[in-house]
C-alpha cells in the first residue's frame, strides 16, 4: 500500500483560507461573483450586521471539552440508530485513520488543531493537523460558490458517487492537491507551537443545503441536520454556536464566514 500524503496544517485565519482556496480554484474576484473567507467578530446583532451577505458557509473553531465530547457521542449514537434526513447528496469526507496518520511526524498546530480525543487511539498523536483542511473541503464542496476548473472540481466530481471513506482515500491520493496545500500552508504568519503544547481545538463547518442547516465534521459518523433554516444561515448557525459555547463553558472560539468578495478584501 502506498504511503499516504503528509499535509502541513493551515493557519486558522481568513488570509490563509483564502490563499489555500484561491490556489485550488475558488473564484475570489468580486467582478466575477467571487467569495472570500472573512472574520465574524461577534455574535450580537450589531456584529452580525457587518457580515457581508449572502453568507454561503460558517466555520467555527472551538475548544473540545469532556461535556462536548459526551454530547457528540450521544448525538452520533442517535444518528446511528435513526439516520439523518436531507443529507443524501451532501459531499462529506470522513477523517480516516489512514489520512490522520499522514500527519504523524508533523508538529501539533494551534491554528488547525484537531482534538486529541480521537475515537481511534492509534492515531491520537496524529490528529493535530487535519481538521482545518477538512473544514475547507466541506465548505467548498457544499457551499454553492463558483470554482474554477482544477484539482478541487476534479476531486468533487469524483466524490459524488463515493462513500465518505472512499472520498478521504481520493483526497489522500491527490498529489496535485497536496502540493498546492503544502505551498500555501508554508506561507502562514504564525509560528508553529511546540510538539508538547496541549491544544484541544476543532473546526466544524455549517452550510445551507436545500434550506436545511447542515453541520459537517469529519469526526462524525455523518453530517448533522439542525433543521430548516428560519432566519438565515449565519443567524441560525449562531444559535448552534451559542449552545456549543454554553456547553464548553469557554469563550475561546472563532467564526469565519464565506461571504461575497469586495474590493476591500
Amino acid at each position: 500500500m502506498a504511503e499516504p500524503q503528509r499535509w502541513l496544517p493551515l493557519e486558522s485565519n481568513p488570509d490563509s483560507f483564502n490563499r489555500w482556496s484561491a490556489s485550488l480554484g475558488l473564484e475570489t474576484s468580486p467582478e466575477h461573483g467571487g467569495y472570500t473567507f472573512q472574520d465574524c467578530f461577534g455574535l450580537d446583532p450589531d456584529c452580525l450586521s457587518w457580515v457581508k451577505q449572502p453568507v454561503k458557509a460558517v466555520l467555527m473553531l472551538f475548544p473540545v471539552t469532556d461535556a462536548y465530547e459526551k454530547m457528540r457521542k450521544d448525538q452520533d449514537a442517535q444518528v446511528e440508530e435513526d439516520g439523518v434526513e436531507g443529507v443524501e447528496d451532501v459531499i462529506y469526507f470522513k477523517q480516516t485513520s489512514q489520512f490522520l496518520a499522514a500527519t504523524l511526524s508533523l508538529p501539533r498546530s494551534l491554528y488547525a488543531a484537531c482534538p486529541r480525543r480521537c475515537p481511534d487511539p492509534r492515531v491520537q498523536p496524529a490528529v493535530a493537523n487535519a481538521c482545518g483542511t477538512f473544514a475547507l473541503l466541506h465548505t467548498l464542496a457544499n457551499a454553492d460558490v463558483p470554482l474554477k476548473e482544477g484539482p478541487l472540481t476534479e476531486l468533487f466530481a469524483r466524490c459524488k458517487d463515493k462513500t465518505p471513506l472512499e472520498r478521504a482515500q481520493l483526497l489522500s491520493a491527490s498529489d496535485e492537491l497536496a502540493s498546492v496545500h503544502e505551498e500555501t500552508a508554508q506561507t502562514g504568519q504564525t509560528a508553529t507551537p511546540a510538539l508538547e503544547d496541549e491544544v484541544d481545538l476543532h473546526f466544524v463547518t455549517f452550510v445551507d443545503h436545500n434550506g436545511y442547516l447542515i453541520e459537517l465534521d469529519g469526526r462524525r459518523n455523518s453530517p448533522i441536520n439542525h433543521g430548516k433554516i428560519e432566519k438565515g444561515l449565519l443567524e441560525d448557525t449562531v444559535e448552534v454556536v451559542k449552545r456549543i459555547i454554553e456547553l464548553t463553558q469557554s469563550i475561546q472560539f472563532n467564526l469565519v464566514t464565506l461571504s461575497p468578495a469586495t474590493e476591500d478584501d
